[in-house]
């Protein structure tokens, strides 16, 4: 009598324990968002149940509150006043195209907003083939809304630049570097793009040296970029 109650005891845990995995929320991945979706939610939520609450599903082309990223980007800056924007593209620009790049973290605190910090490097050849170098620091805050695995990443940032040329330093430089860009996700991990920023360089040199004139800098940047997302 003890073994067939037993038995009955087995088979019923078995058979409580089969129904509750049927019966638990499957988690899928989706590699594509369309807006004809039944699980598309225009609220943006990154998780959306089915109508039995059977089912999550989780979109790669959304972000989560704490999700981060290292940004990695390389790419060319042109001088835009030095005369003037045009003397650039003529080949008369005291300062010519140059190279920049920079790699960074960054931290999602909601869905859409990010905050982090990007170290870069910077140079522009002169007309007496000296360079102009900078290296700047700068915290950003990037909000980034997105439709389906494309995002469009629109950042603000401030920081401080050392900056050299032919011999000389100035440190701390101001920087100011609004940025938009177009990024396209290519896996969970991964997601590569384009970016164009604006980059302020002032220079106060009546600051610190009586009598010497104050020099602004204004670049145009625009670069490649690639996201590891983690």
């Amino acid at each position: 009598m003890k073994r067939i109650v037993t038995l009955l005891a087995v088979c019923l845990f078995a058979f409580s324990f089969a129904a509750a995995q049927v019966n638990m929320p499957k988690i899928h991945y989706n590699q594509n968002t369309d807006a004809s979706d039944e699980t598309y939610d225009d609220s943006d939520d990154e998780y959306e149940e089915g109508d039995d609450g059977s089912d999550i599903f989780f979109d790669y082309g959304m972000h989560l509150p704490g999700d981060q990223y290292i940004r990695l980007s390389l790419g060319s800056s042109y001088p835009l006043n030095f005369p003037d924007a045009s003397s650039v593209l003529h080949g008369e620009s005291q300062l010519k195209i140059g190279g920049q790049g920079s790699i960074g973290y960054h931290s999602f605190i909601t869905s859409q907003i990010a905050l982090g910090v990007d170290l870069g490097f910077g140079f522009n050849v002169t007309i007496g083939s000296h360079s102009f170098n900078t290296v700047p620091i700068v915290i950003t805050g990037t909000y980034e809304p997105s439709l389906g695995k494309f995002s469009f990443p629109l950042t603000m940032g401030i920081g401080f630049a050392w900056e050299s040329y032919n011999g000389k330093n100035y440190f701390p430089g101001l920087v100011l570097k609004p940025q938009v860009g177009a990024h396209y996700r290519i896996s969970e991990n991964w997601s590569v793009g384009l970016d164009t920023a604006y980059m302020f360089l002032p220079q106060f040199n009546s600051l610190h040296h009586s009598g010497e004139e104050n020099k602004y800098g204004h670049f145009w940047l625009v670069d490649l970029c690639a996201r590891y997302m983690f």
